[in-house]
């Protein structure tokens, strides 16, 4: 019986404790999981959804210029009179009349515009697509970014307790030595290590409140709960590439510059459709009409027609000549734009590339510096338990631990940060599974 109790304490603990696992994993997150959040909810994010599907009605609608128009149209008339009045052999207005009929209209030459215009819908909807891809990796940055500053932050929170647990023990010996031996040196020295104490519970506080003010800015961006649990990412590593080939490989890569591509081939398109609309146009037209007339006219009759309709400009006072002067600036201003923008994205690389190399530089040069820091505390420590070591030395050695934890947390996750910026600055960021 005994047994069966045993057994079944031991089961329902089992089923309790993973209920609690399953609810903590719940609330726990991955880098993925933030981007995916912030890619489904943030606005920005869905007002370039929307120009892309604004992009896709305007192919369709430049597609339609291809095609016959087919209108259709009616009319009903009452007049005052008929005339002649009274009536007679021919009636030039009747009484009532009723007026139907159908026109096609298919345009056979419009100097090029239509065909133009049609390129240039498909061509801005690639644009529009690239503009896309380019607020996506904005997100993602801007996500990583948040994202480390959380486990930043939550890092400067245990250096934070480690500090202050560690002074609490300098605090106990130097009261104990105090007590041991009532001198005004070690009156100053525990009043000086209560001060440390309290220095060190204001820095805690300041760590809390620095996650908490990260995880809103998390929170801002991806909508996912201020208390969750964020997890650590897999550790990140370098492009093996040099600079030139990442710079290559950036002008390959990057949406923003093949959409300044596209914006080049959509201005000289632009001046085709500008040039064509003062060119003659030519139109193949096609009716039938119905006339009814109470009482009835010689013009009673269904009619069929079809022809071809020619229209020239003449003259206009200058516009053709304005508006291609206007078309051609702006295509010329289409191919500065994408020469500086090439112009800046090698050096937007350079950038990038030279602060990883920095941060790795500080990352090396920082485990040393706490290696050295921690080895130094712990030498002081037990000097100054010893009474052999005055309260300042192990005041400098908390500090520079401190200091030097401070600084390898902050590099770590910055190194982090400066390879996700390298891959968007050659715009392959969140296009490793594509």
């Amino acid at each position: 019986m005994k047994t069966l109790m045993v057994r079944g304490i031991a089961l329902l603990m089992t089923l309790l404790l993973s209920a609690t696992v399953a609810l903590a994993g719940e609330r726990s997150y991955t880098l993925e999981d933030a981007y995916e959040a912030a890619l489904g909810t943030n606005e920005s994010m869905k007002i370039v959804e929307e120009d892309v599907v604004q992009s896709d009605s305007r192919v369709d609608q430049a597609g339609t210029y291809r095609y016959p128009r087919l209108y259709g149209q009616a009319a009903y008339t009452k007049y005052n009179e008929t005339l002649p009045p009274g009536g007679g052999p021919v009636i030039f207005q009747p009484d009532e009349q009723f007026r139907a009929g159908l026109i096609m209209t298919q345009p056979l030459y419009t100097g090029g515009r239509t065909l133009a215009a049609l390129r240039t819908a498909e061509q801005m909807r690639e644009a529009s697509r690239s503009g896309l891809s380019v607020a996506k990796q904005d997100i993602l940055i801007k996500v990583s970014e948040a994202y480390y500053g959380v486990l930043k932050a939550q890092k400067a929170i245990d250096i934070s307790q480690r500090s202050l647990e560690r002074m609490e023990r300098h605090q106990q010996v130097t009261e104990r030595e105090a007590a041991t031996r009532k001198t005004k040196a070690n009156a100053s020295a525990l009043l000086r290590a209560k001060s440390l104490v309290s220095q060190a519970r204001i820095s805690l506080v300041r760590s809390r409140d620095g996650l908490m003010i990260a995880r809103d800015k998390l929170n801002l961006l991806t909508k996912l709960p201020v208390d969750a649990v964020f997890l650590e990412p897999q550790t990140l590593y370098p492009p093996e590439e040099d600079l030139a080939r990442l710079q290559e490989s950036a002008l390959r890569n990057r949406d923003d510059y093949a959409g300044a591509k596209l914006n080049r081939s959509i201005a000289a398109e632009n001046v085709t459709i500008v040039r064509g609309g003062h060119y003659p146009q030519v139109y193949a037209e096609a009716g039938l009409t119905y006339l009814e007339s109470q009482p009835v006219t010689a013009m009673d009759a269904t009619s069929y027609y079809g022809g071809l309709r020619l229209t020239i400009p003449l003259f206009e006072g200058g516009l053709m000549k304005a508006e291609v002067a206007d078309a051609k600036s702006k295509q010329r201003q289409a191919d500065l734009s994408a020469d500086f923008l090439r112009t800046s994205i090698a050096s937007e690389v350079h950038e990038a590339f030279v602060n990883l190399q920095t941060i790795g530089s500080v990352i090396d040069n920082a485990k040393l510096q706490v290696e050295y820091a921690r080895d130094n505390f712990d030498v002081v420590e037990g000097l100054f338990a010893e009474g052999l070591a005055p309260s300042l030395s192990i005041i400098d050695a908390e500090q520079a631990l401190t200091f030097a934890e401070r600084e390898l947390v902050n590099a770590t996750y910055d190194r982090q940060v400066a390879i996700l910026r390298l891959k968007k600055s050659i715009g392959m960021m969140g296009k490793e599974k594509q």
